[in-house]
């Protein structure tokens, strides 16, 4: 690996591009001939965050992905009876950040019995016996 030489436009656009997307570092530091504490100085100097690091960056990924916001997105999990916990899986954050994300009403909108939690409920009860 290269040391001590300057980053390269090309290079910046590299690390800038795979940070976004969530690339590994190790990747990256390969594709631009760096060592991984060199990438990760380098992105945290122009500003950049790891979206397995940074919420913020996982929804923006995520909106990207599916062309809407999150809270249309939201929405629409809201409306097909999904959970909250699914949607924040599916961004990859954490639900308090979900929640920061979508905002008390929007939040607070989503139905207490989910399509999941009303399956599981059928399924740990015992069958019906016809007399």
């Amino acid at each position: 690996m290269a040391s001590n030489r300057e980053w390269t436009t090309r290079e910046i656009a590299i690390v800038r591009h795979g940070y976004s997307q969530g690339v590994p570092v190790k990747i990256l530091a390969s594709r631009v001939n760096r060592t991984e504490p060199a990438v990760r100085i380098k992105a945290r100097q122009i500003g950049l965050l790891h979206p397995t690091h940074s919420s913020r960056q996982a929804i923006a990924n995520f909106e990207a992905r599916h062309g809407r916001s999150i809270r249309d997105m939201a929405r629409e999990y809201r409306d097909m009876r999904l959970s909250r916990t699914a949607l924040a899986h599916d961004i990859g954050i954490e639900r308090k950040a979900l929640r920061e994300a979508l905002g008390h009403d929007l939040w607070h909108s989503w139905p207490h019995m989910t399509i999941g939690r009303i399956d599981a409920i059928r399924e740990r009860r015992p069958p019906k016996i016809a007399n």
